[in-house]
């Protein structure tokens, strides 16, 4: 437990040094925990094996009309890897796969947001880390709208769906035997629907 707080403390800082100015500014965004998912599939011998990551931590500096002065950050502590099977997801925390007592989360931090091919489309550049491996990550996303809180006129809320495919032998996860012997993919995809909130800033 003293390992994994001291490598969560580690991260936390790191992450804080790298946020870039942009998210400091008035405004960032922060997840609703209850309507933010990040799931993911993956081939097993001939179907695909589906699962989540239940914990989403982190802010978002955004402003569609003028994205290159947002920012990300994203923390997912991978203890919270939910595939509905107990032993299998016991086995993917291990040091087989994600060996998260060593390495409790992963991240991704933006450095650039570019607008994409429509107004609603956008792609956030960065560095996705996981197991202490960081390789750069091009995220495209949507926004899917911002509007007040129906239920809450004193917040704000945005929304955003991303999707991603990943190598995860890239990041250390896994050393290659189960892919070798057809059991499971090298490929992941990952898709993620995010809701986030903010305080309405006050009328003047």
């Amino acid at each position: 437990m003293k390992k994994i707080l001291a490598a969560w403390m580690m991260v936390t800082v790191v992450c804080g040094a790298g946020w870039t100015a942009a998210a400091q500014q008035d405004g960032a965004w922060s997840f609703d925990p209850s309507h933010t998912s990040v799931t993911f599939t993956i081939q097993h011998i001939l179907a695909k094996v589906a699962g989540t990551f239940d914990e989403v931590q982190g802010q978002v500096v955004f402003d569609p009309a003028q994205p290159e002065k947002g920012a990300v950050r994203v923390v997912i502590p991978v203890a919270s890897i939910n595939t509905r099977v107990e032993k299998r997801d016991a086995h993917l925390r291990s040091s087989d796969f994600f060996d998260a007592e060593k390495f409790p989360v992963m991240t991704f931090m933006s450095t650039h947001i570019f607008p994409g091919k429509t107004s609603a489309d956008f792609i956030a550049q960065g560095t996705l880390t996981i197991k202490n491996i960081s390789r750069p990550l091009d995220l495209p996303f949507i926004h899917l709208g911002t509007k007040v809180h129906p239920m809450d006129p004193s917040k704000e809320i945005i929304g955003f769906e991303a999707h991603a495919t990943i190598n995860r032998l890239e990041f250390g996860v896994g050393n290659g035997q189960f892919f070798q012997k057809g059991l499971i993919g090298k490929e992941v995809f990952i898709s993620i629907y995010v809701e986030m909130l903010r305080d309405r800033a006050p009328i003047t």
